[in-house]
């Protein structure tokens, strides 16, 4: 018996997809900088590295759990969607503020929110 599963689901399924892959990427580009020696600052590098590393295990899973349709999976999205919302108004702040940059966070996460907190979302986790 499958479930259909609505596209505000799916949208939402896919930047949360979107997101470990790209964390992924960035935990990869520290550790090869790490492993190949290019950085100046090991210990620094080291716990970008570390970060990274722990943010791609945290998202990979809560994807993967979305998927499976657990309600701490669309819990733990949504709260990822809420850093990231906070991290794009630090990245409007300063001498080196970058407003596209911005945007493009609060729009993509403004959009994962939304779709997982609609109605056809809702009913696919409510409880029985």
């Amino acid at each position: 018996m499958s479930i259909k599963r609505p596209i505000q689901f799916n949208v939402a399924l896919i930047i949360g997809s979107v997101e470990t892959v790209i964390a992924a990427a960035l935990t990869s580009f520290f550790l090869w900088g790490l492993l190949t020696g290019q950085s100046k600052v090991i210990t620094a590098v080291a716990m970008l590295t570390a970060l990274f590393a722990g943010t791609t295990a945290f998202l990979a899973a809560a994807t993967f759990a979305l998927y499976n349709l657990k309600r701490w999976g669309r819990s733990a999205i949504i709260f990822w969607q809420l850093i990231q919302i906070s991290l794009g108004y630090g990245t409007m702040d300063g001498k080196m503020a970058n407003y596209p940059l911005a945007i493009l966070i609060f729009a993509v996460s403004g959009v994962a929110f939304i779709m997982l907190l609609t109605k056809p979302v809702n009913a696919l986790f409510k409880q029985d």
